[in-house]
């Protein structure tokens, strides 16, 4: 049996090696490959997800301690789509048990006089901010075609979801990204003319 970008025992362990410490040592230099390639990747996502920076890299380890347990399940290929697609589970369930992230009410203050730096947190900030008033749904599908540059069929694999699906949820997201970084433009440019 297969799911999504899963192998199921059957089907590894013809392809495995036979001896135990052959098999441990591939897994093991699997896993380093994995965590080199898609730490970053993981955790990004996760930040483009709503969740603070010690909360993504905690999510983010949960994610590759799971791809420690199944390594030999996930297929040659599909790494990074098991990898995001645990670590957007692992957080949609934390997500559930906590509140949504508060972001600084005083944004405006600090758009007045940014520096390049402050420009790019800034920057990233109201991203964050856009981002919150998406549904979840809408802000996985979002983040990783536009941010990060998943192609629909990873996306589907990811997430679990048919390749239709990721493409209406990707129209969505869009759309109500527009409209609400157009209300963000209204207030800051009334705020701008109040001053």
């Amino acid at each position: 049996m297969q799911r999504r970008g899963v192998a199921t025992s059957e089907s590894t362990t013809a392809s495995r090696p036979s001896s135990g410490a052959g098999a441990a040592e591939t897994d093991r230099a699997r896993l380093q490959a994995m965590f080199d390639a898609h730490h970053n990747l993981v955790w990004r996502t996760l930040r483009r997800f709503g969740l603070d920076a010690a909360t993504a890299a905690d999510v983010g380890q949960q994610a590759f301690l799971v791809a420690v347990e199944r390594v030999a399940d996930i297929w040659p290929g599909s790494e990074r789509a098991f990898l995001v697609g645990t670590a957007l589970r692992i957080a949609r369930s934390q997500r559930r048990r906590s509140a949504r992230l508060q972001l600084e009410a005083q944004l405006d203050e600090r758009i007045s006089r940014p520096s390049m730096a402050e420009s790019h947190a800034i920057t990233l900030e109201l991203l964050d901010k856009i981002l919150s008033q998406l549904d979840s749904q809408l802000v996985e599908v979002f983040v990783l075609s536009d941010v990060e540059g998943f192609s629909a069929p990873e996306l589907a694999r990811a997430l679990g979801v048919p390749v239709g699906t990721v493409a209406s949820r990707l129209r969505r997201a869009r759309d109500e990204f527009r409209a609400i970084a157009r209300r963000f433009e209204h207030v800051f440019a009334r705020e701008q003319g109040a001053r």
